[in-house]
């Protein structure tokens, strides 16, 4: 069988890029029509290992190589990596575990993978804590990072900023706001560990398919709301904007290595790739129309599936994202809802007290005290939540003095008060007939007092 790009997978996963897998294929034929032009036995076989050979062999030095941005950034979810502001004494203090030590599952890019831990290097005395790995957002800085079985930022070795966003995560976060912690890293040493193999890493046995990133050095920590699959938008958390790094990739071995003369295995591909290109497709059809249309077909079920397998896995992700989005909004107003019923409380307990003082200290009678605070009320000098207090106890002392000016004083023998006359025309019938009646009350006790005073003269 001449093999195809769509036959790659099965036979190795080293082979990753477009133009890999075409290496793979132009090998594999060329030394399957080679071993079978000789009359040899099992030729499937030896083109098959021949062509994974040339995929297991490690580099000898490292290279340059494109990475996404998103692949550099990484977060641990689950509760093993957290970040969080917390009162110690008169200050905060910030605790942040930014990698356990063990795997980050399901990587869209490492696959499995793990951080050694001995091969981590710290070059620098302090490093930015950032949100989202954005530089415009800075939270603190630290020093050098604790490295006992995990990555923790020492507290003691850790500083807030005074920005917005650093007060805003303190704040946040006090309240119990659920923040992830993730860690920027570069890789200078990656082993790539095949399925069924294994390898020990950071005191447990890493089992394969995954990477392990055996030397790096760390660069940052931030604070994040979501993972790296949330921020799609973002150009730090990108699949597709890429940054240049040189790190050396080491093969997971298990490929049994054959020697094969490489100047003929090139001559051969020259001479046979144009047999199962595209270019030749229709010479192809009529030489061997089964093999093209199996091969079609071949092609046509592993797209179906691998659309179908990415379409489910779009939909999980949008009821993931619904649901979580739906979960901190809910969360988010609660807090809006008590920081607003405790700011209303405050500037209830502020008004009452200014206007308990200035009443106090007024000739008003205490009867009187609920009717006068009614006519100023503490709304309307609220802007923005902040209490304009030198206005309210101005307002509060002319209300005050035109009530003591109209004559509504209490004396100590007990005769002298008389009612404040409104010129409201909006009052309601209540207040009128009480108004009647406090007017009543007042004339009575006048004559009462005049009457009083002619009688002992």
């Amino acid at each position: 069988m001449p093999w195809t790009i769509a036959d790659v997978p099965k036979h190795t996963s080293k082979a990753k890029t477009s133009a890999e897998k075409k290496r793979w294929v132009s090998i594999a034929n060329s030394v399957l029509k080679d071993c079978q032009s000789k009359g040899e036995k099992d030729c499937d076989g030896k083109a098959i290992r021949i062509a994974n050979s040339k995929f297991s062999e490690d580099p000898k030095k490292s290279k340059m190589q494109e990475i996404p941005n998103g692949a550099l950034r990484l977060v641990q979810t689950g509760e093993d990596c957290f970040a969080f502001a917390e009162n110690i004494g008169e200050e905060k203090q910030l605790k942040m575990t930014v990698y356990s030590g063990g795997v980050i599952k399901d990587h869209w890019y490492w696959s499995n993978l793990v951080i050694d831990l001995d091969g981590m290097k710290f070059s620098r005395s302090k490093y930015p804590v950032l949100e989202n790995h954005n530089t415009n957002a800075k939270i603190g800085f630290t020093g050098k990072p604790i490295v006992n079985g995990s990555i923790v930022l020492d507290p003691k070795k850790t500083k807030f900023v005074n920005t917005e966003e650093s007060r805003k995560f303190q704040e946040t976060s006090s309240e119990g706001f659920p923040y992830q912690a993730s860690m920027y890293a570069v890789p200078s040493s990656v082993e790539r560990i095949e399925e069924g193999k294994s390898a020990e890493v950071n005191g447990f046995t890493f089992k394969g398919p995954g990477s392990i990133w055996r030397k790096s050095e760390f660069q940052e920590a931030s604070v994040c709301v979501f993972g790296w699959d949330k921020q799609t938008e973002s150009s730090v958390f990108s699949k597709k904007e890429k940054t240049e790094i040189e790190f050396e990739e080491i093969g997971g071995g298990g490929d049994e290595e054959f020697d094969y003369d490489e100047e003929s295995l090139n001559a051969l591909n020259e001479k046979e790739v144009s047999e199962v290109t595209i270019e030749n497709i229709e010479q192809l059809t009529k030489e061997y129309p089964e093999l093209v249309k199996g091969i079609q077909e071949s092609i046509k079920k592993e797209l179906e599936a691998s659309f179908s397998k990415e379409r489910d896995q779009f939909k999980k992700e949008i009821v993931d994202k619904d649901k979580l989005l739906g979960d901190q909004n809910d969360r988010i107003l609660k807090l809006e809802k008590q920081d607003i019923i405790r700011t209303e409380n405050e500037l209830t307990a502020i008004a009452d007290s200014i206007w308990s003082g200035k009443l106090a200290n007024s000739d008003i009678p205490e009867r009187l005290y609920d009717k006068v605070r009614s006519m100023v009320s503490y709304g309307k000098f609220v802007k923005d939540g902040i209490l304009d207090k030198d206005t309210f106890m101005k307002a509060i002392d002319d209300e005050v003095n035109d009530w003591i000016n109209k004559g509504v004083v209490s004396k100590v023998m007990g005769t002298g008060f008389s009612l404040k006359t409104e010129t409201d025309s909006g009052k309601t019938q209540e207040e009128k007939v009480q108004e009647e009646k406090d007017n009543e009350l007042a004339e009575g006790l006048l004559a009462l007092a005049g009457q009083k005073k002619k009688d002992q003269t």
